[in-house]
């Protein structure tokens, strides 16, 4: 069950200081709910993957929200496909003992409610994405590009006598 006494922005995003000497793997779960949850018990559902980390340290994480899938995701489901084009999507970023991960795996993949998950050990510092530099240049200011034009050839002029021997050449 969610933790009512927490308000609602601090369910949002949540960051947590670490004990200065803590020696324990940092890992990130990112997940997708099925849509067909009622909004009310997508927050219900996050609490439950929340839960299933025990005495984790939780670093990071951020409520699912509903997002349209790139691409739709079938599953088999009570004798016919499940066919899914947009999911909850939501992550936790935690620190725990590396023995716990095999048994959070399983736990996640008996969750009927997890469309797909994905388990991953990170660092615990927000990795910001770098700035690509822009190159400019005042050099072709105003200028359009214009496609460079090829010259056409030239015939060559051949004489009779060299292409008679050029063809008995090619013949014999």
């Amino acid at each position: 069950m969610a933790d009512e006494s927490r308000p609602a922005d601090a369910e949002q995003s949540q960051a947590t200081t670490a004990p200065s000497g803590d020696s324990r793997p940092i890992y990130e779960i990112g997940y997708h709910l099925v849509p067909t949850l009622a909004e009310g018990d997508v927050a219900g559902e996050a609490a439950k993957i929340r839960a299933m980390l025990g005495d984790a340290e939780v670093i990071k994480d951020e409520a699912p929200r509903k997002m349209t899938l790139s691409y739709v995701i079938e599953r088999p489901g009570a004798g016919r496909r499940e066919k899914y084009g947009e999911a909850y999507f939501g992550f936790i970023k935690f620190a725990i003992e590396k023995e716990h991960i095999n048994g959070i795996e399983q736990k996640l993949r008996a969750m009927r409610e997890v469309l797909r998950y994905l388990l991953v050990e990170t660092v615990r510092e927000d990795v910001a994405p770098t700035r690509r530099a822009v190159f400019t240049s005042d050099r072709l200011e105003g200028e359009t590009l214009k496609k460079p034009v090829a010259e056409a050839e030239k015939p060559a002029e051949v004489s009779e006598e060299e292409l008679d021997k050029s063809i008995d050449a090619l013949v014999a």
